[in-house]
């Protein structure tokens, strides 16, 4: 019973603690002094505390000092843990915009953009717990089908099951694919001032093109001291895995 008092008290300690560095940094922010801002959010994160306002208050104090590379990092970071935030994808913008690199996304059709709007309506534990939902449901209709003793009920209960499954396999669709973007999206942002992007893992290969600090990819695999990328207009490369920081 002490060591859950006093394990109580030094996570409250801890908490107090870290409002307080919160508090302080937004003082310095509002005072223009952004430098000493970061540090006392890096603090913060040192302690291995993370959230959306912490990660979106280090974008801003970056961008004030003009370091669009971490200013986009701590953006793209903020966007993560809380992915419909308005202030975030508007500061997110403002960051891009000053960007050497103006790379667009492939174009997709009505079709894909309307089955990737509704996927990305839920992240992948909540369509596992979607799914779940829909099996239970229609296998509580299933069973009532079989017990139940008039036709119209076992009309009715039939219908229900049968449009619950149809609802499991379609949520159940969504989760796997909502899995394999989750696995398969890697994302980075350079922070060299420039690098080459190029077709093998070595300096003699050709050089695709240029690309500058700020630049968002997203990392495929690593080699060594390379790594494969590709960027949101589809291209693809190689270049060195010290030029980039992981946002996850």
């Amino acid at each position: 019973m002490k060591l859950n008092i006093l394990a109580l008290l030094f996570f409250s300690f801890c908490i107090g603690q870290n409002a307080e560095l919160f508090d302080k940094g937004n003082d310095l922010y509002n005072q223009g002094r952004y430098l000493e801002a970061i540090e006392s959010y890096s603090d913060i994160i040192k302690d291995g505390k993370h959230s959306s306002e912490l990660y979106y208050n280090m974008g801003n104090s970056y961008y004030k000092l003009n370091d669009i590379a971490n200013s986009i990092f701590y953006y793209e970071k903020a966007l993560l843990l809380n992915p419909k935030s308005e202030k975030i994808i508007n500061n997110l913008y403002f960051a891009q915009n000053m960007l050497i690199d103006k790379i667009e996304p492939l174009p997709q059709n009505q079709i894909s953009s309307f089955f990737s709007s509704v996927i990305n309506l839920f992240d992948y534990s909540s369509w596992q717990y979607i799914f779940l939902f829909f099996e239970f449901t229609a296998v509580i209709f299933l069973i009532l089908y079989f017990i139940s003793k008039t036709p119209l009920n076992k009309k009715r209960y039939f219908i229900s099951a049968l449009t619950l499954s149809l609802f499991f396999v379609l949520s159940l669709i969504a989760a796997n694919i909502s899995k394999n973007n989750y696995v398969n999206d890697n994302p980075a942002i350079i922070f060299d001032k420039q690098v080459d992007l190029r077709t093998e893992p070595n300096l003699r290969s050709e050089e695709i093109n240029t690309l500058h600090e700020g630049t968002k990819l997203n990392i495929i695999e690593k080699i060594d001291d390379w790594s494969y990328i590709e960027l949101k207009n589809g291209n693809k490369g190689w270049l060195t895995s010290s030029s980039y920081r992981l946002i996850r």
